[in-house]
């Protein structure tokens, strides 16, 4: 990456980040050299986040990474090997994005979704505006959708017409 975009967390001995090409990185934190790189399908926008563990204790697995893109993809990742263990999009909407740093807490994790919307509504074709914001919650171990709650939560629907005699939806 010739640009790292999200946060870096220093945990394991290392510093893991994400970068604008959809690149994550693992580099010793003693030595800054390269422990690996892996590449996921967008962006990485939010924190790289290391699951909870205690060091010298023995895990059933490797922990894990957890990041959101901005296609608006959430990841589980191995923090020793950068293996993609599950990739989830908890929105279906064109637009949506994944900027605000999900949170893992016992065995779910928290996402919360946005949207990038404001590019697609300077289309005047564009039937603005039809996305809602949520929280979605994630099954830490699989990424399947528990629950989703909208920050607003009526449906888009017709408000209007615009000027040019396109329909423009906005969420009440």
């Amino acid at each position: 990456a010739l640009r790292a975009r999200s946060q870096r967390v220093a945990a394991m001995g290392a510093v893991f980040v994400g970068g604008h090409d959809g690149s994550v990185h693992a580099f010793d934190l003693e030595t800054g050299c390269v422990r690996w790189t892996s590449k996921v399908s967008a962006e990485v926008r939010t924190a790289v986040v290391v699951e909870p563990w205690a060091p010298g204790t023995k895990p059933a697995r490797n922990p894990r990474l957890f990041f959101g893109d901005l296609l608006g993809r959430v990841y589980a990742m191995d923090a020793l090997t950068g293996q993609v263990l599950w990739r989830a999009r908890p929105d279906d909407h064109a637009n949506a994005t994944i900027t605000g740093t999900p949170t893992p807490y016992g065995d779910t994790l928290y996402v919360p979704v946005s949207s990038l919307e404001v590019v697609s509504a300077i289309d005047e074709k564009y039937a603005c505006c039809t996305f809602r914001g949520s929280v979605t919650a994630l099954d830490l171990n699989t990424g399947a959708i528990r629950w989703k709650h909208y920050t607003v939560e009526q449906p888009p629907g017709e408000q209007g017409l615009h000027p040019t005699g396109h329909r423009v939806e906005l969420v009440a």
